[in-house]
């Protein structure tokens, strides 16, 4: 079994909030993490917001950054973009996204799981939205 770690997901292991305890067990474990190239843009995005809105300073961005560099070498496996990511999010998207609020970049993250996870793997991910698609579609989805 493995965990995908959403973005929202993989940040808590690096800033305390809310759900922070549940995502440091799985990543203190002896788990296999996996996470989408994609985690790794969204990843510095997120950190620089954190900066920016003042829950963080410029010393604590350079720390962040420098631990999850060092992790990323060793402590997850990283999925690469495909086209059949982009597929599944293109149908991801026409299959919800009328009638939910489902965002192109989730989207993308749920196909990164759908392509590369089976049915043993454990969706991770923050956001109560997505969770929700992710069950839509079959998935087990875990909320920190």
């Amino acid at each position: 079994m493995k965990y995908f770690l959403d973005t929202s997901a993989l940040v808590k292991v690096y800033h305390k909030e809310p759900g922070t305890e549940e995502v440091l067990n799985i990543y203190k474990g002896q788990n296999d993490i996996v996470v989408s190239e994609l985690s790794k843009i969204e990843f510095v995005a997120t950190i620089h917001r954190k900066v920016r809105q003042k829950e963080i300073n410029d010393k604590t961005v350079e720390v962040l950054l420098e631990k999850f560099q060092f992790d990323m070498e060793d402590k997850y496996e990283f999925l690469i973009f495909s086209s059949a990511v982009i597929d599944e999010a293109f149908r991801l998207l026409c299959k919800y996204g009328k009638t939910e609020a489902f965002r192109s970049l989730d989207s993308i993250q749920l196909a990164f799981y759908g392509v590369y996870c089976d049915g043993e793997d454990v969706f991770v991910c923050s956001d109560a939205r997505l969770a929700k698609i992710a069950k839509l579609e079959g998935y087990e989805a875990l909320i920190p």
